[in-house]
């Protein structure tokens, strides 16, 4: 980036006119042409220039720079918020001195955001203001652009564009040096929106690698995040015992750790997980209580796919007052909250059926009218699965076989997704 691109870039950052900026040091065609690059102001003028934008014009250390960000980072990796928030303090709160600064600055105040205040706001902003200096991103501030670019798209629930980022982050690992837990960090995340993806064979592939650098450099915790996800991963093609292998390996981590409750309700609702699977309701209702009662602090965000699992574990087992009093406690805080509308329309399935014990029509105009376009909108077909063919068994039950056999086509259709996602159970 020349001279004239960076006055540029922080004349925009700072809001202000070519007028603005020229006034009471040079023309505005004067101006125009130094950010065009046709003319080299003056040292004069790029000091007047410089200190209204309040900048150095002039290249820092970037490497020594990069690493005080990236120890930053680290803290975060490492969960460590206490002196992540220190370090973003003294690093972030002070204005950018360069065009390099600003860029760092602008990426891991979006990865701190996101990280440590699990919150996504003004983050798509930060990282549009840089996305165009693609000759200024590189090396290890692309590695950490393409990673936070990731993390935003996974918050928002876009896991396949999260997880083109985040391979074309890997291209880097081969291009740079970087240091293992950096590269433990990224096979994770790969592995993990592989995971979303319903990708089983690439999760499985990034969270060993990842699992590997993890038991490597003794960072424990880490490696009780892999063994949860190699064991959602088991349970998705019904090896349990695989499955509860890693989820007692992580318990075993979580025992040795006095803050292991979040990671403890993982487990325990991974665990009812694989009971329901083996037919043993009443083991994962247990098991699902148990994760509820670890995640009691935690916000409803960490807990719904708990207790939805749980309502329909009443249903399995006909347990009508205490799957109608799960229920009652929590749909209020479902209510006109958009991350939340397809549990609050499973809970509403629910509660009529605990309600009146059977299907009838008001239930199946709901799910006609509501809970199938919602999950048909968003391609949700492992709840397509399920709620087709209940209303095709309905259907067939009041011999409407026309609908009946729409919904049952629209079952195995759904199906045929499923298999083309990888996904091997409902």
């Amino acid at each position: 980036m020349n001279l004239g691109e960076k006055i540029r870039y922080f004349r925009k950052v700072k809001n202000l006119s070519q007028q603005e900026l020229s006034a009471g040091i040079c023309s505005v065609p004067y101006l125009s042409k130094i950010e065009n690059g046709v003319t080299e102001p003056s040292e004069e003028i790029q000091q007047h220039l410089a200190a209204k934008l309040d900048i150095r014009l002039h290249t820092i250390n970037e490497n020594e720079l990069i690493q005080n960000y990236i120890q930053l980072f680290h803290s975060l990796y490492q969960r460590d918020y206490q002196t992540a928030e220190q370090q973003y303090h003294s690093l972030l709160n002070s204005p950018s001195q360069s065009v390099e600064e600003d860029i760092l600055h602008k990426i891991f105040k979006s990865i701190y955001i996101m990280m440590a205040m699990e919150n996504t706001k003004e983050v798509s902003s930060l990282l549009d203001e840089v996305a165009y200096i693609d000759n200024v991103i590189k090396g290890e501030k692309a590695f950490y652009y393409l990673i936070a670019r990731g993390q935003l798209s996974y918050y928002l629930e876009e896991f396949q564009e999260c997880f083109n980022y985040l391979t074309k982050a890997e291209k880097l690992l081969e291009e740079h040096r970087f240091q293992e837990w950096e590269k433990g960090y990224l096979l994770y995340t790969i592995g993990l929106t592989a995971h979303k993806l319903y990708k089983n064979v690439v999760t499985l592939e990034y969270t060993n690698k990842a699992l590997e650098i993890f038991e490597k450099t003794y960072f424990f915790k880490r490696c009780a995040d892999c063994r949860v996800l190699l064991a959602t991963v088991h349970l998705r093609i019904k090896n349990f015992e695989e499955s509860s292998k890693h989820l007692l390996l992580a318990e075993t981590i979580a025992n040795s750790f006095g803050d292991s409750d979040h990671l403890k309700g993982i487990i325990y609702h991974n665990l009812g997980g694989i009971a329901t699977h083996k037919g043993e309701t009443e083991e994962a209702i247990k098991l699902y209580s148990r994760s509820l009662l670890a995640k009691e602090k935690e916000p409803l965000s960490l807990k719904i796919v708990t207790l939805s699992a749980l309502v329909k574990s009443y249903q399995v087992c006909n347990d009508r007052e205490k799957g109608l009093e799960l229920i009652n406690t929590w749909i209020d805080q479902l209510k006109d909250n958009t991350l939340f509308r397809g549990y609050e329309l499973h809970f509403l399935y629910h509660k009529h059926l605990f309600t009146h014990g059977e299907l009838n029509e008001e239930a199946v105009q709901f799910m006609i009218k509501e809970l199938i376009p919602y999950f048909e909108k968003r391609n949700e077909w492992i709840f397509l699965s399920e709620y087709y063919p209940i209303l095709g068994k309905y259907f067939e039950n009041n011999q409407k076989y026309k609908q009946a056999s729409m919904y049952y086509n629209s079952a195995i259709q759904s199906m045929k997704k499923m298999y083309d996602f990888g996904v091997t159970y409902i």
